[in-house]
């Protein structure tokens, strides 16, 4: 049976300047910080903020989007991350399911690979503002993130519903880092 994952409202900090150079692809992140993931929770990127969002339903469903700021900064974003899980991917879906994160003609949002331990995805997009983004069904939890702006991490730019603060949403500490559901 198919779960809908929850709708991610677009929302504003100042893009600050954190992280390490850009991605790579690369092995799975086991070492990688995992946090508890609220299944069903609605995340909230500030708005007029450029950055990530992820929500979670049973059964392994994730959505990841992303937002620009072209409103606020006058600039149109860059996006790039990988996605890994220990396990397979069951699904990717670009635009996520029935549309609601569409991805443009020039982004990208590849097929999984294999590599050692699991799978990974990778994508790459422009967006100067609305919500792109993918839908995807996993095997193996966790789900580990590395996930970049304009070449640079910015952990917290990437947004979640936290089971430690009782559902309230919170930002990656790390980059990379792993999800899971609870």
């Amino acid at each position: 049976m198919h779960k809908t994952l929850s709708v991610v409202m677009v929302g504003a900090l100042a893009v600050v300047a954190a992280g390490c150079g850009p991605y790579t692809g690369g092995p799975i992140p086991t070492g990688a910080t995992v946090y508890d993931i609220v299944p069903g929770a609605s995340t909230l990127i500030p708005p007029g903020q450029a950055g990530y969002a992820i929500t979670a339903n049973t059964g392994g469903s994730y959505r990841l989007v992303w937002t620009g700021d072209t409103g606020t900064s006058g600039v149109r974003r860059s996006f790039q991350g990988s996605v890994w899980t220990p396990g397979r991917f069951n699904t990717v879906t670009a635009g996520c399911i029935g549309g609601g994160c569409a991805v443009e003609g020039n982004d990208t949002v590849k097929t999984p690979v294999a590599i050692t331990g699991g799978e990974r995805v990778d994508f790459d997009a422009n967006t100067a503002e609305g919500v792109d983004g993918f839908d995807m069904t996993v095997t193996f939890e966790p789900v580990y993130f590395d996930l970049i702006i304009d070449g640079q991490r910015y952990p917290e730019l990437v947004f979640f519903s936290s089971a430690a603060l009782g559902g309230q949403v919170a930002t990656a500490g790390t980059m990379p880092f792993g999800l899971q559901g609870t």
